[in-house]
This record gives C-alpha cells, structure tokens and sequence, in this order.
C-alpha cells in the first residue's frame, strides 16, 4: 500500500535533472564555505611575511611556523607525534627543495602548498558534510510540518544531555539536533538520529520510539528498547547519480536487517522508510514494488518538496 500521496509510480520517485544541478550547487557552495578560513588564514600568512626579503627569513618568524609545517606537508594528526625539531626539520625541507627554487614568489608557493593540503582536509571535511547536509533537510522538513501545525516540541541538542523547548522556526537549528520528542494523537513520541540499535547491531539514521509522558528519554536506554521502536529508517543525502545504486544497496541490505532482527525478536510489524536524494530509474523501481508489496514502509525523493513534506507529516502521526 502506498501511503506517500504524492508517490504514483517509479518515476515519480527518480530526481530530475534540475534536483541534481540544484545539488551539486549547493555542495559547492558548502565546500567554499568550509574552505573560507583556509582563505583567509593564507591571506593574513602573505601579510604577516611580506616584509621578508628570502625564503630563508620565514622561518626567523615564530608565528608562522605552523602555517609552513602545514605547507610541508604535515597533518595536525602527524604533528602530535612529532617533536618542535621534527617540524623545523621539515619547513627547512619545505625551504631548500621548493620554496628557494620559487626565486621571488617563494611565499606564494608556500601560500599554495598550505593551500593544497588543506584542500584535502576540505574533501574530507565534505564526506562528512553531504551526509550532514542531508539530514539538516531532512530536520527542517520536520520542523516546517510541526511548525505548520503548531506542534510543539523539545531538542536534544549534540553538544548537550538536556532537552530543551525546540524554538523550530530559529535559522540553522537544524544542524544541531541529535533527537526531537513531541505528542500526537497516539501518545509521546520521539525520534533519534544516528543511534546505534543493539537489536540490530548497526547504526540506524532514522529512529521512531514510542515513550511515557514521564519518561526521561535518556537516548541510550530508549534505543535498548525493542517494544517502544515504531520506525526505522535510512537516509542517503548524496546527490551524485554515480553513487546512487551502491548507496540504495547498502540502505536497501540495512532496511532488511532491521526487518529480519526485529521479527526474530517477535516483533514483525517494525515499520522502515528510505529517503534519498539521488534516486534512479532502476532503483525507483525497486523501491517502488517495495512499497507496493508493503515491504518496506514510506519512502521519498529528499529533493522533491511535496513527497518530502508527506513523508514528514506521516512521520510525526506515527
């Protein structure tokens, strides 16, 4: 049975070209901000050495060497385990094989190095991102349709143990959020993000529970317990097409798991959804005879607005 109103066949769920443009621009647009300080610490290194008159002469200038044992190459992680020496050592490595060869531009080419490595930290910094960004939608859709309601709400904040009044119509609250608690119809209710469910044994993104008015949700005690689970779920905000397939098959492998474990603990009726940003034909498919077969239980387009805004009002009536 399909539940999503707005899921009327397999290409209902594929993303449009333009979702995937629309995508890719917002990637970049969050790698140049996290890019920004990289920037910025390069332009105040040129300005702080300008004054000098050789490659030799920066490292008389304390306050840059970090700067240039980053130019060398060296990761912060590599620096712990090395001493004051070490790092000297290789900014004069840095010194001798390139930035003397550069002639006259020797601080532009120690501006680049640093650049070059820090461009790495900046790829590593958006894997981590694209998953981020994705549930950051995924939070807001939620609080729009509470908003819209007038749902009122409490957060479990990252960096905090405490709920607090969920102020859901505040800018960028969404990126702080490990948990939000609320009451429907049926009774309290919250849901956990990235939680590591023992019946399963794996990490789930997207947790629905069950709990008592007076329950004091200690998140690490609510996801031990089986008999309140509601809704499991698996989010891929990724929007290469390239990664969608292997990305759908190791949501598609997880959802199976959870169905499996749960019916081996007697509880058969566990519902699961997927929400995805990238999503092809040949997956849409599968999807699709999956929630026409009641398999698996809601799923949406995280790009398209009104499939994602369904599947959030049905979230928060669960």
């Amino acid at each position: 049975m399909l539940i999503n109103k707005y899921i009327t066949s397999s290409d209902s769920l594929v993303t449009s070209h333009d979702e995937i443009r629309s995508g890719f621009l917002s990637i970049a647009l969050e790698k140049n901000r996290v890019g920004d300080p990289y920037i910025k610490n390069a332009l105040t290194f040129k300005a702080m050495v300008s004054g000098t008159r050789n490659a030799e002469e920066l490292l008389e200038i304390k306050e840059v060497r970090p700067f240039l044992v980053t130019a060398s190459g060296l990761s912060e992680k590599a620096t712990t385990h090395l001493s004051e020496d070490d790092c000297i050592l290789a900014i004069k490595e840095l010194i001798d094989k390139f930035l003397k060869p550069a002639g006259n531009n020797y601080i532009d080419e120690a501006t680049f190095r640093y650049l070059l490595i820090k461009g790495d930290a900046v790829g590593g910094t958006m894997r981590n991102r694209i998953g981020a960004m994705g549930q950051e939608k995924l939070v807001r859709a939620i609080f729009s349709s509470m908003s819209v309601q007038n749902i009122s709400c409490d957060i479990l904040h990252t960096s905090s143990e405490d709920w607090r009044p969920g102020k859901i119509d505040e800018a960028d609250i969404e990126k702080e959020v490990k948990a939000i608690k609320w009451k429907n119809k049926n009774g309290n209710r919250v849901v956990i993000f990235n939680a590591t469910v023992p019946t399963v044994k794996k990490n789930i993104d997207i947790c629905l529970y069950s709990c008592s008015a007076n329950d004091t949700l200690q998140v690490t005690e609510k996801i031990k317990d089986d008999k309140s689970a509601i809704m499991y779920g698996e989010l891929k905000g990724g929007i290469d097409p390239a990664g969608a397939d292997e990305h759908w098959k190791t949501a598609n492998s997880s959802l199976n798991r959870i169905r499996d474990s749960y019916k081996k603990a007697g509880y058969a009726n566990i519902k699961t959804a997927f929400v995805g940003a990238a999503i092809e034909k040949a997956m849409a498919k599968e999807i699709y005879s999956q929630l026409s077969d009641d398999i698996m239980t809601n799923a949406t387009n995280l790009t398209n607005t009104n499939q994602l805004t369904d599947f959030c009002n049905w979230l928060i009536s669960l």
